[in-house]
Parts: structure tokens; sequence; C-alpha cells
């Protein structure tokens, strides 16, 4: 998965290079990969922020960010995208490209919430995956400690037997 602070970087410059195409005469369609990796940025960190919700228990445990600024980073950068998006509406529509920019956020509607409900199934099966790994280990390892603890004790009681 990619940095949230490489995603936001990776929007602003994707941003900055349609504004300035756009600034200088050229088609929307002539950076549309720009809009490609705009749009990346902005699944990175939804993902990102999946992740964060969905994170098993054993990484909840030991990681070593605090929640507190987990959730800063995601909601920071969550802000951050949806200024920029906001912009580069607004800088779209006063440009006389609307329609075009009205087509792709209909089409991206339809294809996120598809991808969302993948990426929240693949996270809820990795935390589920994790979890139950972590719980069968500890039932092992406390198995194995139970067994050895009877085993002490059934053959020191075997040394104090009186025949």
């Amino acid at each position: 998965m990619i940095e949230i602070a490489a995603a936001i970087s990776m929007a602003n410059a994707a941003f900055n290079t349609i504004k300035g195409a756009v600034e200088k005469g050229r088609e929307i369609e002539d950076v549309a990969g720009y809009f490609g990796r705009f749009f990346d940025a902005r699944d990175a960190i939804n993902e990102a922020t999946q992740e964060s919700q969905n994170q098993p228990a054993f990484k909840k445990m030991f990681s070593g960010q605090s929640v507190e600024a987990q959730a800063l980073e995601v909601t920071a950068a969550r802000h951050k995208i949806n200024q920029l998006e906001a912009e580069l509406r607004d800088y779209l529509l006063w440009s006389g490209q609307g329609n075009f920019y009205e087509d792709m956020m209909r089409e991206r509607r339809s294809i996120r919430q598809a991808r969302a409900a993948d990426a929240k199934r693949k996270a809820e099966n990795k935390k589920l995956m994790i979890d139950l790994a972590t719980v069968g280990t500890c039932v092992l390892v406390g198995s194995g400690m139970l067994i050895w603890v009877f085993t002490l004790l059934f053959s020191a009681s075997a040394l104090y037997t009186v025949e």
C-alpha cells in the first residue's frame, strides 16, 4: 500500500499538471493520465482509511503509532484530497470543461462503489485471518503449557506415591 504522504504528494503533482495544461489551452483528454494519477492517490487514501478501521487486534496492540496519530494522518489526508478535488472541479467548470468532469464523476462513482465494497471485504477478511491465526497460536501455546504442567504434576505425584 502506498504511504498517505506519498499519495497526497502524487495528488498535488497531478492537480498542478492538470491545471497548468488547461491554462496553456490543452484539452482535458490530453491530460487524462494525470486525472488517473489524481484519483489513484484518492483511492490510496481511501484504502488507508479502510485498513485503519479494520486492523487486526495484534497490529492494534503492537503498532508504533497511536490511534490519535493514525486518525489525524488519515483525516488530514482525506480533507486535503477533498479540497484539491473541489478546486479541480471548480477550475474545470470555469474553464468550460464541466461536461467532461460530470461524465467522469458519474463513471467514477459506479466504479468506486464496486471497488470500495471489494476493498472493505478484503480488509475484513485479512483482519479475520490474522485474528484467527493469533487465537490459534495462543490456544496451541496454552494447550502446550497445560500439558507440560500436568506432566510435571503427574510425574511429581508418581515420585511421592507410597508403595
